[in-house]
């Protein structure tokens, strides 16, 4: 494992995939500066030996030219931790790199790493995929985008938190790639919720029908992870209804902004936003399965 002795890393953001991450990082022995709204959790990784920021601005002047990593919900969070007095770009040292490993937006990240530059710091978009599985075991799926001498400069550290790291090109790359990643991961929920149904309202056992699908070319991680929440009705989120919907808007922006024209998302996007106005947008989303089945018994 890649040491990080004496270290010091910043990173905002410790909800149920940054938390996790962090450790990891503690764990390979770097001095974590910590900034998050919720304080319960900062008290506790207080206690594991890391330092508490006031503001992102903070966390900045206290790293200097190491790094920050944010693990933010959504594109506004970001603007919120980076823009303004208190800011993360208010207290950025030349040298320093900022890696984002939410999923966020493309055109917005770009012009926070053109920001970023203009004050001699960088920013890597480096989505993560695998989920909070993922995120506990340190085998995320990575996609970065930004500098390539930026990217392979702080493989050793992303080393730390997936097994997957994949230089995707230019600013926004990563982006965009976990976009693509997402906009598969709810098409196949999508079948596989309608193959289920199928299969259940003519009499097939789901377990044996997963077991047989897995042998052939339908098998996916998808069947095998989410095919077996599906059964269970095991829903307790790894990722909500509400965040892939918010991926796939911004897949459906970004397929806007390109000029093209993405039927499938589209369609699919509808799923989402209609399982979410039946109220179950905090589930995880292969509970699109259970807004199925409310609609199957509504007729």
């Amino acid at each position: 494992m890649h040491s990080l002795s004496g270290s010091r890393i910043g990173f905002i953001g410790l909800g149920n995939m940054g938390k996790p991450m962090a450790r990891h990082l503690m764990k390979a022995g770097a001095k974590l500066t910590l900034f998050n709204r919720s304080k319960q959790v900062l008290e506790k990784l207080k206690g594991e030996g890391a330092e508490i920021a006031s503001s992102p601005r903070e966390v900045a002047q206290r790293i200097g030219d190491g790094l920050i990593f944010l693990s933010l919900p959504n594109a506004n969070s970001v603007g919120e931790v980076v823009e303004g007095e208190d800011g993360l770009f208010n207290g950025l040292t030349p040298g320093s790199k900022v890696i984002d490993v939410g999923s966020t937006a493309v055109e917005a990240t770009r012009g926070w790493q053109e920001k970023a530059l203009g004050i001699g710091s960088d920013w890597i978009d480096a989505p993560v995929s695998g989920g909070q599985k993922g995120a506990r075991e340190a085998n995320l799926t990575i996609m970065a985008g930004g500098r390539e001498e930026s990217v392979d400069a702080v493989r050793p550290v992303l080393g730390l938190l997936g097994t997957t790291i994949t230089y995707m090109g230019p600013s926004g790359a990563g982006q965009c790639a976990k976009l693509a990643n997402q906009v598969i991961v709810a098409s196949t929920i999508a079948s596989l919720s309608e193959a289920f149904l199928l299969c259940r309202k003519n009499g097939v056992d789901l377990k044996a029908a997963r077991t047989a699908l897995s042998g052939g070319f339908a098998q996916s991680k998808i069947l095998d992870q989410h095919g077996l929440k599906m059964i269970e009705k095991d829903f307790e989120p790894g990722g909500t209804a509400i965040n892939q919907l918010k991926d796939l808007v911004e897949a459906s922006n970004v397929a806007t902004a390109n000029k093209l024209t993405l039927p499938m998302l589209e369609t699919n996007k509808k799923l989402w936003e209609r399982m979410i106005e039946e109220g179950l947008g905090e589930l995880d989303h292969s509970g699109l399965y259970q807004w199925y089945g409310k609609m199957e018994k509504r007729g």
